[in-house]
């Protein structure tokens, strides 16, 4: 069996002694599952962090969600009945034509033909003008970067309701 060196000393040590014959220093016996544990623990580590991870992914730069809210203006005048919100629905997608123009498009809509007289654009706040109903319509309208965009409905029955709304495109 060879032997070990004294690490305080340098004299040669019985490798089945725990005390250096030369120096009486007391010689740390090596753990032969040290290096395992170690493994081990630095796998449960990786684990975890992979498993935190994927448990909460990094929501990266994405394409921009609409929001759409449900909310119906009814007609205001002394004596006027409540119209029931009519239950179709018409889905507007944007896109950037340009740092400073955006494009709205129609592109369907289950509401029947005469059951919608008009789509109201307004931009920040101020009424920009009108989109037509019918999938496929589109029209063009200045809106700068970070721009509130809001498309009302208009009824026949007389009620509104917002059916595009997008706070910051």
């Amino acid at each position: 069996m060879a032997q070990k060196t004294c690490p305080s000393c340098g004299a040669p040590v019985d490798p089945n002694r725990s005390a250096c014959p030369n120096c009486r220093k007391i010689l740390a016996a090596k753990n032969p599952l040290t290096l395992y544990i170690v493994i081990g623990i630095l796998i449960v580590v990786v684990v975890v962090i992979v498993a935190v991870l994927l448990m909460n992914p990094v929501q990266g730069p994405g394409p921009v969600t609409p929001i759409v809210s449900a909310i119906t203006v009814q007609p205001t005048s002394v004596g006027a009945s409540i119209q029931p919100q009519p239950t179709c629905f018409i889905d507007i997608t944007p896109s950037r034509a340009s740092s400073s123009i955006i494009q709205l498009h129609v592109i369907s809509t289950s509401c029947s033909s005469g059951e919608i007289t008009g789509l109201q654009v307004s931009i920040n706040g101020a009424n920009k003008g009108t989109l037509g109903t019918s999938p496929g319509a589109s029209a063009t309208f200045d809106a700068p970067a970070s721009s509130s965009i809001v498309v009302t409905a208009k009824f026949a029955n007389g009620a509104e309701s917002v059916v595009y709304q997008n706070p910051a495109l």
